[in-house]
């Protein structure tokens, strides 16, 4: 039995948005990784412009989103396999919306990181 490459890894378009979702989710994740080993044990998760800060939380809330990123990162990689083949435009969605997602994971982690 011979082993075929997923769909997802042979598409031109579907290739290069989870490979940079990826990479953007491991520089995400060292960049939280490097600036928090010295880091006090409080910081603000959320931060609203009429209020403030008003959720606090440690260095396992950032890890805690990092880990849900990943986990969506491969529930949609499994969905554009599962759909490729049936709608490949959905497929397409998927992909841009990991995307997206990885971006602002990105960004997030950069401003709660930035506040330290």
């Amino acid at each position: 039995m011979r082993f075929a490459a997923p769909s997802i890894v042979k598409d031109q378009y579907l290739a290069p948005a989870f490979a940079t979702a990826a990479v953007l989710w491991i520089a995400a994740f060292s960049y939280a990784y490097v600036n928090t080993l010295g880091a006090a044990n409080v910081l603000a998760v959320h931060f609203d412009a009429f209020k403030g800060v008003d959720f606090f939380g440690g260095r396992g809330d950032i890890f805690n989103i990092m880990i849900i990123a990943a986990i969506v990162w491969a529930i949609n990689a499994v969905l554009c396999e599962l759909l490729y083949r049936r709608e490949k435009f959905l497929s397409y969605a998927i992909a841009g919306a990991t995307l997206l997602y990885m971006v602002l994971i990105f960004l997030a982690v950069g401003a709660i990181i930035s506040i330290i």
